[in-house]
């Protein structure tokens, strides 16, 4: 898939694109999602611009996610697709070539949508490609705080079920839950720390201007903020962990106890029962009439005396 727009009044106007033809000089952002050879062929035709596979936007190098060679300077960063259950990130390439920007990646994500809707409506500054580039990553910091703002919501709802209910029988549910949540965070805060990485790289290439170089400044403050409140997040997870798998020890415990207690009551009717299912001759309560409901009172009075004893030291 290609779009390619021009900019029109500070606003992003998109240009229909069918053949290399529509590919024009106005044109300063062309947008590429796991595009076709022939959508390749025409970039080729109209720019001269070769595009790098899919395969390519995954090195995690440092010299492969930030370089500059014939076809302009490249820059790859990892953007957070939340849109289903199982969320990853998805390396998008940046190329600059001239005054112009080709973006690339695998599969549509939300900062790229949401940024398109707001540039066509004129809600975002933007006067050149490299302004383009910057309202992305700011879309793309905007959309990590709203993901880890659920993730806090979704863990105080998880501490609430933890710590309400300590006797809470489904606790492999709640284990569920926090790791999804830490894996989401995880997730995160590699999108952050390579986006981080890849501004102090721009930012120390000298190709923006002095406003473009404080709004990155900006977009780098926002995004250790982030990072912070991601370590944050990352605490009260392994505290929400520690805690769940104490209450699960503790239920357990509690298990076992009873078990073990029910074993010692038992043990002095058994001892009991043992003594008297003897074969030998002489022994008197055989043959006495009494002998069954003596032996079958011992046996309760043995066994209620332990757990009379075990109620009265509270363990019961």
């Amino acid at each position: 898939m290609l779009m390619a727009f021009s900019l029109n009044k500070g606003a992003l106007e998109q240009i229909a694109i069918n053949a290399a033809t529509d590919l024009g000089t106005e044109v300063i952002w062309v947008d590429l999602i796991n595009p076709t050879e022939e959508e390749r062929d025409w970039l080729r035709i109209a720019y001269g611009q070769e595009l790098p596979t899919i395969d390519d936007l995954y090195e995690i190098e440092a010299s492969s996610r930030f370089y500059e060679n014939e076809y302009g300077l490249h820059i790859s960063s990892y953007f957070l697709n939340y849109a289903d259950n199982n969320p990853e990130n998805i390396s998008a390439a940046f190329i600059f070539n001239g005054d112009r920007l080709f973006t690339l990646r695998e599969e549509e994500l939300a900062a790229f949508r949401l940024f398109r809707m707001r540039g066509r409506k004129g809600l975002v500054n933007i006067n050149n490609s490299k302004s383009i580039l910057l309202g992305l990553f700011e879309t793309k910091v905007e959309n990590l705080a709203d993901i880890l703002e659920r993730v806090h919501a979704d863990l105080e709802e998880t501490s609430r079920q933890v710590l309400g209910n300590a006797e809470n029988d489904d606790m492999e549910s709640l284990l569920t839950d926090i790791a999804t949540q830490e894996d989401i965070n995880g997730k995160v805060r590699i999108s952050m720390m390579d986006l981080q990485r890849m501004l102090y790289l721009l930012l120390r290439a000298g190709m923006l201007n002095a406003e473009q170089s404080e709004r990155l400044r900006d977009i780098i403050r926002d995004s250790e903020s982030l990072i912070a409140h991601s370590s944050f997040l990352f605490d009260k997870i392994k505290f929400l962990l520690d805690t769940t798998l104490g209450f699960i020890n503790v239920n357990q415990n509690k298990i076992i106890k009873i078990f073990s207690v029910a074993s010692v009551m038992f043990l002095p009717p058994t001892m009991i029962a043992s003594v008297y299912g003897m074969n030998f001759d002489l022994m008197p309560e055989l043959k006495w009439q009494l002998g069954y409901p003596y032996a079958l009172m011992l046996m309760v009075i043995s066994a209620a005396l332990p757990f009379w004893y075990f109620r009265r030291r509270g363990w019961l």
